[in-house]
């Protein structure tokens, strides 16, 4: 596991230049969460879309089916919360790109319980457009 004081060192010696909105005291950050083969992503960018921060559960949990598991997701979330303390973000605009809602109440639950506030909160699943095949029709 990561420990806090290496997030919080290599935030504050970041080189880049982020942007995270245009007053010091309302500074707003994007949270992604994304999944890949049973495998959950949280990423954290600026406004303009540079990555600041992400982590994945396969840093907590090898075993597959316990890795979207509420405690490991709020480790993962916790884990960036701390990077978004050490560059002084309270605020973050969230973005699901996950169809399971367990998962979705997971991370918001997550967020709350850290005082984090939600700005605003968008689930960007991707739709088939008539290109799933429909199950076969059982045979009797």
């Amino acid at each position: 596991m990561i420990s806090d004081v290496y997030i919080m060192e290599n935030a504050l010696n970041n080189t880049t230049e982020l942007y995270f909105g245009p007053f010091s005291d309302k500074r707003v950050a994007v949270f992604h969460v994304n999944r890949k083969r049973r495998n959950l992503f949280f990423t954290i960018t600026d406004l303009t879309g540079a990555v600041v921060g992400s982590i994945s559960t396969k840093l907590f949990v090898k075993d597959r089916k316990k890795r979207t598991a509420p405690h490991i997701i709020e480790l993962g979330v916790k884990q960036l919360v701390l990077l978004l303390k050490a560059y002084r973000i309270f605020a973050i605009r969230l973005f699901f790109k996950i169809s399971k809602s367990f998962v979705n109440y997971a991370v918001i639950r997550a967020l709350r319980a850290l005082d984090v506030k939600l700005t605003f909160s968008l689930s960007m699943v991707p739709v088939a457009h008539n290109g799933c095949r429909k199950k076969k029709r059982r045979r009797l």
